[in-house]
């Protein structure tokens, strides 16, 4: 299936490991010119060398400071001359803590780079969007901000805001810029199988083992596919919505989870 992506522009964020470098090599498979942005510039320069992604300019960045999250911006404006066809809003991160284990300062911290870095990036490129005449924003948030549970507390509460503030967007610039989310469920990505990671925490609250470990919480979750997600399978997701394959979808929440969420929408 052609998703008729080959030459746009695009920008994308959170794009050296996990979810975020699987949408930045599909676009420029697609045939898109992608500008990504991370502050593990090393990791993502290694990344684009490796897959020999000659469409993709790297910058490097951190979102969570309001001086760098505009400048990255404005820098990929000068980079393609004009405005992203496309913007992905991927950066995010999350722990495994119960409320009262959290700080403001981690409320901060959390909604610095999951909430602020994507209002800030879409208030810096959207409105230039828009004049342009048009494109397509995608903004990944998470199963957790429509079913929170009692750890990711500060994760669950930022991407929440996020899919509050993409329904306001997406009304904001109908019908010229249109605003989705993909929103996944538990995805094997780094921020599991790291040092410090997802894995150590499910592994003490269980008892478990690595496999085994994961086993456990799959069951507890009750999630119908009976596995964790891959990255490049949000990925995917992510190229639809910003395709004009989507042309009639704005304010959607398209939910790449394994079933985790179970509400009707």
């Amino acid at each position: 299936m052609d998703l008729q992506l080959d030459g746009k522009t695009v920008y994308v964020t959170g794009t050296a490991t996990g979810i975020g470098r699987d949408v930045v090599r599909l676009f420029a498979q697609e045939g898109a010119s992608v500008f990504a942005v991370d502050r593990a510039i090393d990791v993502l320069d290694d990344y684009v060398a490796e897959e020999k992604l000659t469409s993709v300019r790297t910058h490097e960045a951190d979102l969570s400071q309001l001086e760098q999250c505009n400048g990255a911006a404005d820098t990929a404006v000068r980079h393609f001359g004009g405005p992203p066809d496309i913007l992905v809003n991927n950066v995010g991160i999350g722990r495994m803590l119960p409320f009262e284990e959290l700080s403001d300062e981690d409320f901060h911290r959390t909604f610095e780079l999951n909430f602020f870095a994507m209002a800030r990036t879409c208030r810096r490129l959207v409105p230039r969007m828009h004049a342009a005449g048009g494109g397509s924003v995608v903004n990944v948030t998470s199963d957790l901000a429509g079913q929170p549970e009692t750890v990711f507390v500060d994760y669950a509460a930022s991407k929440a805001a996020v899919v509050s503030l993409s329904k306001t967007l997406a009304r904001t610039y109908a019908p010229t810029v249109r605003v989705n989310d993909v929103s996944p469920g538990p995805i094997w990505t780094p921020l599991w199988f790291r040092e410090g990671g997802y894995l150590e925490t499910v592994e003490k609250n269980y008892g478990l083992k690595g496999d085994a470990a994961i086993a456990e919480l799959i069951r507890d979750r009750q999630i119908p596919l009976g596995r964790l997600g891959e990255p490049v399978e949000v990925a995917r997701a992510v190229l639809f919505l910003a395709s004009p394959l989507a042309a009639y979808s704005t304010g959607a929440t398209l939910g790449v989870n394994g079933g985790t969420v179970r509400a009707a929408f």
